[in-house]
Formats: C-alpha cells, sequence, structure tokens
C-alpha cells in the first residue's frame, strides 16, 4: 500500500467518526427539541459546530489545491488566515458547558451528555485541523518554525475564545465590523481577564494537541509499518 494512498484512506476515517460524531449530537438536541418543545438549544449548538467545521473545511480545500498543483503561496497565506480567523471557533464550544448550570434537574444529564458530545466534536474538529496545517507546513518553513506557529494558533486560539465568551464577538465579525472589532482587540489588554484566559486555553489546547499529534503520528507510524 502506498503512502498516498494510505493517508487519503485515514483522512477519510477521520471524516466519518467526525461526521458520526456530529450526527450523533444532531439526534440528540432534536430529541431535546421533540421533547420539550424549547429549541435554543438546538440552534445554539448546531450553529456553533457549523463554525467549528468551518476552518477544517478551509484547510481541507487548501490541502486539495495544493495536492493538485495550486502552489501559489498567497493562496496558502490567505488559506491561512481564514483558517486562524475561525479557528477559535472549535474549541469554543468547550465553554458551552457553561450553560449546563442553567438546566433544569429532570434534563441535567441529558443535557450534559449532549453538551459534552458537541464540546468533544468541535475539540477533534479543531484538533483534526491544526494536524492538517501542521503537516502542510513542516516541509516547507521546517519542524521548529511549523511548531512555533501551531503554539501561535492555539494562544490565539486563546484570545478568541475569551473575544466570544467574554465580548460576545464572532469570526463573522472579522467582515461585517471590522473597525470595531479592531478596537476591541486593541483595548482588550486593558482587562485582565483577557490575559488569563488566553494564557491558560492557549496552554491546554497546545497540551492537547501535542498529545494529539503524539497520538496520531504514533498510530500512523503503527498502521504503516503494519500493512506494508
Amino acid at each position: 500500500m502506498n503512502q498516498t494512498h494510505f493517508s487519503s484512506d485515514r483522512s477519510g476515517k477521520s471524516l466519518q467518526a467526525l461526521s458520526l460524531l456530529t450526527l450523533t449530537g444532531l439526534i440528540l438536541v432534536t430529541t431535546r427539541g421533540l421533547l420539550t418543545g424549547n429549541w435554543w438549544f438546538f440552534v445554539m449548538l448546531i450553529w456553533n459546530l457549523v463554525l467549528a467545521w468551518f476552518p477544517l473545511g478551509v484547510v481541507l480545500v487548501l490541502r486539495d489545491l495544493r495536492t493538485a498543483g495550486f502552489r501559489n503561496q498567497w493562496l496558502l497565506a490567505a488559506g491561512l488566515a481564514g483558517w486562524l480567523a475561525f479557528l477559535p471557533n472549535a474549541p469554543y464550544i468547550i465553554t458551552d458547558l457553561f450553560h449546563i448550570r442553567n438546566v433544569e434537574q429532570p434534563l441535567l444529564w441529558f443535557d450534559t451528555m449532549t453538551l459534552f458530545i458537541f464540546a468533544l466534536t468541535g475539540l477533534l474538529t479543531g484538533l483534526y485541523s491544526i494536524l492538517i496545517v501542521h503537516r502542510m507546513l513542516r516541509p516547507l518553513i521546517g519542524v521548529l518554525r511549523a511548531w512555533v506557529f501551531i503554539m501561535g494558533s492555539q494562544v490565539l486560539s486563546g484570545f478568541g475564545i475569551y473575544l466570544g465568551r467574554v465580548g460576545r464577538w464572532n469570526s463573522w465579525n472579522v467582515l461585517t465590523t471590522p473597525s470595531e472589532l479592531t478596537r476591541a482587540i486593541a483595548h482588550a489588554y486593558q482587562d485582565h481577564l483577557s490575559i488569563k484566559l488566553t494564557i491558560a486555553y492557549g496552554f491546554v489546547l497546545f497540551v492537547v494537541y501535542v498529545a494529539f499529534y503524539w497520538y496520531t503520528d504514533h498510530e500512523s507510524k503503527t498502521s504503516h509499518t503494519f500493512v506494508k
């Protein structure tokens, strides 16, 4: 089995796994809506998950274009800029666990499971997109610089989570209200919470990615050796 076929096969399985988790989450929130008549969870979680999938879609298209021979550096830079702008949406769903405190007792355990599924799906979707970017950049800028870029992206994700949860901004504001968003970012340093959240979330997200990278890299090497 050649390396290209092996990589594409693993990529397909990864997307299948993420699709299965997404479908499971959709079933849970639809069931909740039908049973209670309250579709707020459905709208909130589905929209957040759509935003979490967006950066993965961007890098999948970018990877396919580069595989097809489109190696323009401006295309790569634009694609990575779009990916970075939306990447915080993937781990952001973790903060939706905050809503558990407002859930009534009869739905507490059901909603806990539902929020966990969505948070897990968002996190894994983000990790997979980071892995793709990491593998694209490594032969272009070297191992060390690629890791520095990945670490920086996680710190920016931590800051993005702060902007979304505390400032109530979202990635679409980059296009809709760029000047207001820029002012909010420029003044964020005045809020000590922004520094704390950025460092805390950035550190944890980077460590989680390192663990994910080690696991997938080991599994890839082990499986590839086995099928030779």
